[in-house]
């Protein structure tokens, strides 16, 4: 009985539009995580919460 009505609806492209979308939003993050210059970038901001010196001057 499911089959029958999943057979006769016309959304059946839906599923596949929202595969597409799924893949290209993880190409996307994967392009973003691995792009050249992504690891000096990631090595800053992981230091970021741990640098002293600049609290100092934002407290003041």
């Amino acid at each position: 009985m499911k089959s029958m009505i999943i057979s006769r609806t016309d959304l059946l492209f839906l599923p596949e539009v929202a595969f597409v979308i799924f893949v290209a939003i993880f190409v996307g993050a994967l392009w973003l995580v691995l792009r050249p210059g992504a690891k000096a970038a990631y090595a800053r901001h992981a230091s970021m919460a741990l640098d002293e010196s600049d609290r100092e001057e934002t407290h003041r």
